[in-house]
């Protein structure tokens, strides 16, 4: 599936196209933990080709993997070797034979790269603890004290990854150190490519560099194919994609204001010029964009707010808001958190233990998704009242006024009434829209009246309102579309 239109497409045309295939809907996964493996089972790589039918029906067509490089933590973080996939989560068949059952069901597959530090256990920090500087006594494949910095300058005598003496940094001002990740054809980054892999997810991206990333996104380039590159960048990160050195970021900026906003630390309007600014800043880069509430290193939602009744709001923002919904593998079942590690939860495939009713939301809010191009890929419209604290308001559109799409969104524990004006002229007086969202509210009907709408919304409800194609006027109003 192509990101820009959603069109299914056959396995031959993905690795022909070279249009991105960005996903628009991508879930993610620690593969032991989603799939976890058991004596006589499939490798979790294998088994997760199992699991397709289950993602397809959330209207997913993304695949994030976390790092599958053998690492000290249970996260592999922190690798331990550039040399071959762990062998607890499966070989190189399995992940050729995962990438190919996934394009089957318009996903492709992301990898997640960790290239600004190794474990202090990686054969190269070993050797190179050992080595002196431009050491003749090695021979010049196996020198690697240049691949860190040493000094006695430094706490632990040589540069850590947030202090830690476990995750020593790598200089990848070393030709040779970039090489073997990203340049060479036998780097790591190639090597998944040619299994399969679509795109790569690079984690604190902002410490790979700049110059840097740029060379990192001409490597991916020379693979045949079409390929991505997403940042993982925890501030505003809009050079990043106006230079090209990324064709998306994972939108952390976004999450910290939603999320602040559903928890009551800062009113909607915020919000809402947190979103303009990203609009104005991002360009259409905003659609591609990755939306991550939860994430391999964070809390579940319901870890992160009040009540159930702000995941759900948090959740319908994650789908409609501009950029790519994410999903962390659970939530769309209501996945208890039972782990120190939050992420690390194994998943439920008891289908009795799932909440019914939180599957029902994300599968009908991945259906509206695949069915209206404006979630996908639609321009941004602010409709928060200046100065309002509980309402926050939205449309998203396309040059096709059918599919507008309309959302509002109310975090207090009370009904709000507003008068909301939206300034869009391809909303006429008198159209009605509908709220396809399920629930109490489902179905209702509101008309516009000179370009606004007077609407009541439920205690930490939400709407979404479509123009409604069952009113027998819609067809006058929008003749010629």
């Amino acid at each position: 599936m192509l990101v820009d239109d959603g069109a299914n497409i056959s396995a031959t045309a993905a690795r022909v196209s070279y249009v991105l295939a960005c996903p628009t809907l991508v879930y993610e996964v620690i593969p032991d933990h989603f799939t976890p493996r058991t004596p006589g089972a499939p490798t979790p790589l294998r088994a997760i080709i199992d699991k397709l039918p289950h993602l397809a029906s959330l209207g997913v067509d993304g695949l994030a993997l976390t790092p599958l490089l053998p690492g000290h933590d249970p996260l592999r973080l922190h690798t331990t070797s550039f040399e071959g996939i762990d062998p607890a989560l499966g070989d190189d068949d399995d992940l050729a034979a995962l990438c190919a059952a996934a394009v089957g069901f318009g996903i492709h597959v992301v990898a997640m790269g960790v290239f600004d530090h190794v474990s202090d256990a990686h054969p190269w920090f070993v050797a190179a603890q050992a080595q002196d500087d431009d050491d003749r006594r090695v021979p010049p494949e196996q020198r690697t004290r240049a691949f860190f910095n040493f000094s006695p300058m430094l706490r632990h005598g040589y540069a850590c990854r947030d202090g830690s003496a476990r995750e020593p940094e790598l200089d990848l001002a070393q030709p040779e150190v970039r090489r073997r990740l990203f340049a060479a054809e036998d780097s790591i980054i190639h090597r998944l490519i040619e299994l399969g892999i679509a795109g790569w997810r690079i984690l604190r991206a902002e410490q790979v560099g700049y110059s840097i990333l740029r060379e990192l996104q001409r490597a991916v380039r020379t693979a045949e194919g079409s390929h991505f590159v997403v940042g993982d960048i925890k501030g505003f990160a809009d050079r990043y994609q106006r230079d090209g050195l990324l064709d998306a970021v994972v939108n952390h900026y976004a999450r910290e204001a939603v999320l602040a906003f559903l928890k009551g630390e800062i009113p909607a309007r915020q919000l809402a010029r947190v979103e303009r600014d990203l609009v104005s800043a991002y360009g259409k880069g905003l659609a591609r964009a990755w939306m991550p509430l939860s994430d391999h290193d964070t809390p579940r939602l319901p870890g992160l707010l009040p009540n159930g009744a702000r995941v759900r709001l948090a959740t319908l923002l994650a789908y409609t808001l501009p950029g790519c919904a994410h999903v962390l593998y659970g939530e769309e079942v209501g996945l208890a958190q039972t782990h120190a590690l939050p992420a690390a939860t194994p998943m439920v495939w008891e289908e009795s233990a799932w909440d019914k009713p939180t599957l029902a939301f994300h599968r009908r809010l991945g259906s509206l998704r695949q069915a209206r191009a404006a979630l996908r890929t639609g321009d941004y419209v602010d409709l928060t009242p200046e100065g309002e604290y509980e309402v926050f308001a939205f449309a998203r559109v396309t040059p096709d006024p059918r599919e507008t799409v309309i959302v509002v969104v109310n975090r207090a524990e009370r009904p709000q009434t507003r008068k909301l004006f939206a300034p869009m002229s391809d909303l006429p007086d008198g159209l009605t829209l509908r709220d396809v969202l399920p629930g109490e509210t489902g179905g209702r009907r509101v008309r516009v009246r000179s370009g606004s709408l007077h609407l009541e919304v439920e205690p930490a409800g939400a709407v979404l309102l479509v123009p409604d194609d069952e009113d027998e006027d819609m067809r006058r109003f929008f003749r010629g579309y």
